[in-house]
């Protein structure tokens, strides 16, 4: 045999299945690179190209709050206490306003400075880094007014434009600012009938979204909407502005004069409950409210507690009268002190030798010892009830904010010096509001007629909601009501009281003089001088209660309190055209023999 053949093997025989492979997996990645591609153009086209349209109009849109005007606070004869005025802030697009031309020049933000100091009143130097660079929206100035903001629209800048907001003004300034109140800076009310009333004065603020073009101004088809803004209501109050700024003067005048920490007068319409005056001193300007400390800002008439005094001794004697205990013209020995059952002392506050007095003269002498010996014929309870009837320890219903109901402890908890300090204003506590409410009941019959600050709330188109007082309420019968005033006009025609007559006009009234309680550690500090009292006396108007807190230069209320009364009462009277008296009083006797 010859040789053996050889085979030879050819490269890749075996290889071509892999080969095939390969370019299977080539082509199958192909198609999914394809599809990758093909669903991302899609999503470019369709979802993306969504995302990015709206992302476009987000940029195009401009919301703008529509700012919605506080009521106004009113005084009875429509002067305005509290008002909204409109108030604009500046803001530029700086890159627009980049474009700004002037007869075709370009000058740009420092041409904008330039041309906005004279308006803004500032220098443009101060202006320029506020309107240079590229963002949408930055503030310029704020607290524009109108006129401003009109001066400045007419210098046609490019990319300004002005957002509107309220602020508060208080166009009588501290004419009745302590019951009015104040807002704070972010708008939030602090004191007075502002916040008592914020729902009903507090509108609801609209909206406005618009699309804005490259320069931007409104662009008339765009996505456009507008949700109006409320409105707030309006309060009519009771005040008189004339009498209110009148009180305001005299007792402020008084505070100074007497050395008083804190002084009041609160002036009542009878009939009506309404509240014509009532007013603080130190007083506060709504306008600038961190110009006095923060214990002057509210209203101590409504916050502030004091004792009575002999003022109380009134609803002592009425309630004698109602229950038939005594007559006016009752006889009594009055010692200058006098000794309880169970060892208590009591004095007046001058020694004398016993005294002849009758039921009227006691009051009229304000005497401590003699209230007591009439007032013994009442029960316990019936001290507290009469009391209670009068409207201590209770809410006057106005609501003011931080109003205190006074203090009147049921009669059980009454240790063996209350029970009979109580009956001449000592161990029950009032503000004046109360105060003035007792005389101005015995004045008015014994009905009680609830306060009144409020008269109601003015909607935004005018009209008035009257707002619901208390029904009336009698305290005592009229008998004892009309036998009470009189002996109180004995006070003022021959009493302690004197001080508070008024030339022309017949006055009842009630002079006072406590011991004020301490502000810390218990215990007394100081004296509260006051005088409440009613005029006409033979057909009461209106009832006034005039209040010192500590005086230091005189503290008796017959020397300290009645003289302010004479000359507000005096101006009240001729202020609100009510005729002198005609007649002579018929007074009970004040002594015996």
């Amino acid at each position: 045999m010859g040789p053996r053949a050889t085979r030879v093997k050819k490269k890749g025989g075996r290889g071509k299945p892999n080969l095939r492979l390969r370019m299977a997996l080539i082509a199958a990645l192909s198609i999914l690179v394809l599809l990758v591609t093909s669903g991302r153009l899609i999503s470019i086209q369709g979802m993306d190209s969504m995302k990015l349209a709206e992302k476009a109009l987000s940029n195009r849109l401009v919301t703008k709050t529509l700012p919605a005007s506080r009521g106004q606070i009113l005084a009875s004869d429509g002067t305005v206490l509290a008002d909204s005025v409109s108030r604009y802030q500046l803001v530029v697009d700086q890159q627009n306003v980049a474009q700004y031309k002037v007869d075709g020049k370009l000058v740009g933000a420092w041409g904008a400075a330039e041309a906005l100091a004279k308006p803004l009143d500032t220098d443009p130097g101060l202006l320029y880094p506020k309107l240079v660079g590229d963002k949408r929206w930055n503030p310029v100035a704020k607290g524009l007014t109108s006129e401003t903001w009109r001066a400045v629209k007419k210098l046609n800048i490019l990319g300004l434009s002005a957002e509107e907001y309220a602020v508060r003004s208080y166009p009588s300034g501290a004419v009745a600012g302590n019951l009015v109140g104040f807002l704070s800076s972010d708008g939030q009310p602090q004191a007075g009938l502002e916040m008592a009333y914020n729902d009903q004065l507090n509108g609801r603020d609209g909206q406005q979204q618009y699309e804005r073009g490259a320069r931007g101004e409104i662009i008339p088809l765009g996505d456009n909407n507008t949700r109006n803004a409320i409105d707030g209501k309006g309060l009519q109050t009771t005040i008189d502005p004339a009498l209110q700024y009148y009180a305001q003067q005299a007792i402020e005048e008084q505070r100074k004069k007497n050395e008083a920490e804190s002084a009041s007068i609160v002036i009542k319409d009878i009939e009506t409950g309404k509240i014509l005056t009532a007013a603080d001193a130190p007083s506060v300007d709504p306008n600038s409210p961190g110009k006095v400390g923060g214990t002057d800002r509210g209203s101590r008439i409504f916050t502030d507690v004091f004792e009575p005094g002999s003022t109380a001794k009134m609803v002592t004697a009425a309630a004698l009268l109602d229950q038939g205990l005594v007559t006016p013209e009752q006889e009594f020995t009055v010692p200058d002190k006098w000794k309880a059952p169970n060892g208590e002392e009591f004095r007046d506050s001058h020694p004398h030798p016993d005294e002849k007095l009758t039921f009227a003269g006691i009051l009229s002498e304000s005497s401590n010892t003699g209230t007591i010996l009439a007032g013994n014929k009442l029960s316990e309870e019936q001290r507290y009830g009469y009391l209670k009837k009068f409207g201590f320890g209770s809410p006057t219903g106005i609501e003011f904010p931080a109003e205190t109901s006074g203090i009147l402890h049921p009669y059980k908890d009454w240790d063996g010096r209350t029970k009979y300090t109580v009956m001449f204003g000592q161990g029950v506590a009032a503000n004046a509001v109360q105060t003035t409410d007792v005389i101005a009941t015995i004045a008015n019959g014994g009905v009680h007629v609830p306060s009144k600050l409020v008269d109601g709330t003015v909607s935004p188109s005018g009209k008035t909601i009257p707002n619901q007082a208390g029904e009336p309420q009698r305290v005592i019968s009229k008998k004892a009501a009309d036998q009470t005033l009189s002996m109180l006009e004995g006070v003022v025609a021959e009493g302690t009281g004197k001080s508070a007559q008024v030339s022309g006009y017949r006055v009842a009234g009630k002079t006072g003089t406590a011991q004020a309680p301490a502000a810390e550690g218990g215990g007394y500090d100081g004296y509260t001088a006051s005088f409440v009292g009613v005029l006409p006396a033979e057909d009461p108007q209106i009832a006034i209660s005039v209040t010192l807190q500590r005086p230091r230069n005189g503290y008796y209320g017959g020397s300290a309190a009645a003289p302010v009364f004479s000359d507000v009462a005096g101006f009240a009277m001729r202020h609100l055209k009510i005729p002198p008296s005609t007649a002579d009083p018929q007074l009970p006797a004040r002594e015996w023999k």
